[in-house]
Order: C-alpha cells, then sequence, then structure tokens
C-alpha cells in the first residue's frame, strides 16, 4: 500500500510540473521539471509531437516569466544577446569571424537584424552576437553554436543572458542538454549563475527565419 501511495504522489508531482508551464504558465521546480519534459520528449517525442512542440513553447514562456523579474533588474553592461545567423538577409555582406561570429560591416537600411544589434549595443549590452553554426557553416574553427556561446558566457561572464534560438536548437541542443535551477543557470560550479529570456523563432527556416521583432525589443529593454 504504500508503494501504491509512493507511486500515486510521484504521478501527482509529474503531472503538476508538466501542466504548470503547459495550463498555467508558470514554471515550479525548474530543475525537475526539466528533467521530465526532456524524458517525455526523449521517450514518446514522435507519438507526442503536437503536444510536445505546444509544451516547448509554453515551457519557454513560463521559464521567461520565472526569471523575469531578475532579468529585468540586471543593469544592461552585465547583459548578453544571442542572435542566430539563420535571421540574416540572404545577401547580408557580414564576414564571418571564428571568435566573434558574423560581424556587420555597418548598418544595412532594411537589415533588422543589425537594427537590433545597434539597439542592444546603444542600451549597453555587454556584448551582441551574431551565432555562427558548424551545423550550417561547414569551416574550419566553427564549433557548434551551443559551444561558441557557452564559451562567450565563460568569457564575459554576464548576470543575464537573452538568446533568439529555433525549436530545433531549442529542444536538441539546449533542453537536451544542459539544465536550470530557481537560481538561473550555471555552466559549472566555479561561475556564478546567471538568469534567461528566450525568444523562438516562428519557423526552422535555416536561410530566411522569422521571429517577432517587437518581442525581442520588449524583452531586451
Amino acid at each position: 500500500m504504500f508503494w501504491i501511495s509512493l507511486l500515486l504522489f510521484g504521478c501527482l508531482v509529474m503531472i503538476m510540473l508538466l501542466a504548470g508551464p503547459f495550463l498555467f504558465g508558470r514554471l515550479y521546480m525548474p530543475k525537475l521539471s526539466l528533467i521530465i519534459i526532456r524524458g517525455l520528449n526523449r521517450t514518446m517525442g514522435f507519438l507526442l509531437i503536437k503536444v510536445g512542440l505546444k509544451l516547448d513553447y509554453s515551457l519557454v514562456k513560463a521559464g521567461n516569466k520565472y526569471f523575469r523579474k531578475a532579468f529585468a533588474a540586471t543593469p544592461y553592461q552585465n547583459r548578453l544577446l544571442f542572435l542566430p545567423l539563420c535571421l540574416r538577409p540572404l545577401d547580408c555582406p557580414a564576414h564571418l569571424d571564428t571568435d566573434l561570429g558574423y560581424v556587420c560591416q555597418e548598418i544595412c537600411p532594411d537589415c533588422e537584424l543589425g537594427q537590433l544589434r545597434k539597439e542592444a549595443l546603444e542600451l549597453g549590452y555587454k556584448a551582441v552576437y551574431v551565432v555562427p553554426s558548424s551545423r550550417l557553416i561547414h569551416k574550419e574553427g566553427i564549433v557548434p553554436s551551443d559551444q561558441f556561446m557557452l564559451a562567450k558566457i565563460k568569457e564575459h561572464a554576464p548576470s543575464a543572458v537573452l538568446g533568439v534560438v529555433c525549436l530545433w536548437y531549442f529542444r536538441h541542443r539546449l533542453l537536451a542538454k544542459y539544465t536550470i535551477g530557481h537560481s538561473g543557470y550555471s555552466i559549472d560550479s566555479r561561475r556564478p549563475k546567471f538568469v534567461v529570456q528566450g525568444v523562438l523563432l516562428k519557423n526552422m527556416n535555416c536561410r530566411n527565419a522569422e521571429v517577432n521583432w517587437s518581442r525581442v525589443r520588449e524583452y531586451m529593454s
């Protein structure tokens, strides 16, 4: 009887943790919630693909809400902004630097990405990176996008990070590999935690992606 009660209690906890972001837009016990959602995506991803997609979006929304006050309280000079290369126009003249990512040559009049980068730097952001990816760019020295970002986080030691990512990257790179606690995320035990905010792209088109620019600016400022 004891084990049955314990099992039922465990199932109830799991259901509540899943229902938090999915039904109530809230994140309870973030570390345990991510473990449960990661396991669900891994074991039943193909069967629950539509539910899984909704859960991923709900998880990002709930996570943003969970860390919003702490992110807003962080001075701009202690924040980093990461933007994906797939938001660049097809005729983008920016050159690729293996250490800095894509480097804007100038503020092109029709480039929303470059304009957003300029606005973030004018606000005082510590750094803004247009992140390259070895999955899309087969060139010596280009590392996976998550490794690029982790290297920059180690370099700058920010208190807050804003990232714009696609659903594929969120699920297969961030959700699958990393975890987060109630105080934020830490890349190792020797470094302070930082809070995060995230914006998912509208599609997974690696050459012509779209995002809600107003939402990015809202989170950024």
